[in-house]
C-alpha cells in the first residue's frame, strides 16, 4: 500500500511539474522593416533594454461567440501607429483562469514596441 501511494505521489508531481512548464509561453513578433522607438532609460537587462516598450496585463473575454480580440494601441506610447514588434505571453494562471471560467476569459500579458518615426 505504501508503494502505491508513493508512486502515485510521484507521477501527481511529475504531471503537475509538466503542466506548469507546458503552460508558460510566449510568442514575439519582429518587423525586419524599421526601427525600435528608443528609450530614455535604460534600466532593463532583457531584450526590450534599448527599445521603448508599452506593457498590458489584461483578461480578455475569448469564448465561442467572439469573433476577434482587438487592442487599441495607445497613443501615448505609440505616435506612429506602426508595431516594430508585440510579444503575447500566457502564464499558469491565465490557463486556470480559461479552465476555471470554461473558456470564457483569459489574462495575458502584452508587450509592443513602437516603430520609430521616419524622417
Amino acid at each position: 500500500m505504501a508503494f502505491i501511494l508513493k508512486y502515485s505521489l510521484k507521477v501527481a508531481l511529475v504531471m503537475l511539474v509538466f503542466f506548469l512548464l507546458v503552460s508558460c509561453y510566449s510568442v514575439r513578433i519582429v518587423s525586419t522593416k524599421g526601427a525600435p522607438m528608443p528609450t530614455e532609460q535604460f534600466d532593463r537587462d532583457d531584450w526590450y533594454r534599448d527599445k521603448m516598450v508599452v506593457e498590458i496585463d489584461t483578461i480578455i473575454k475569448a469564448g465561442i461567440t467572439v469573433d476577434d480580440i482587438t487592442f487599441r494601441v495607445l497613443k501615448e506610447g505609440c505616435e506612429t501607429g506602426k508595431l516594430f514588434s508585440v510579444e503575447y505571453k500566457n502564464t499558469f494562471g491565465g490557463s486556470l483562469l480559461y479552465l476555471v471560467t470554461f473558456g470564457n476569459k483569459r489574462k495575458v500579458k502584452l508587450k509592443y514596441v513602437c516603430m520609430k518615426p521616419e524622417n
